[in-house]
């Protein structure tokens, strides 16, 4: 689902993708498939399995709750 960013080749973008949701967020099985390798800055992904958003905020990826 990432491919090389074009800017960087030591960090990933998402492909372009047909998305099962409105947001355009990649969704995936479990949080361990949701922390995707090199991702760019700002890359965020959703996992089914804890319902929780992921962020890489360009050092760690950040979980947070779907739902407030």
């Amino acid at each position: 689902m990432y491919q090389a960013d074009s800017d960087n080749s030591k960090k990933s973008a998402p492909k372009q993708l047909v998305f099962d949701n409105a947001s355009g967020i990649p969704t995936f099985a479990t949080d361990a498939e949701a922390q995707v390798a090199n991702p760019a800055k700002g890359t965020m992904t959703y996992s089914t399995a804890s319902d929780k958003i992921f962020i890489y905020n360009g050092t760690d990826w950040v979980k947070t709750s779907a739902l407030s």
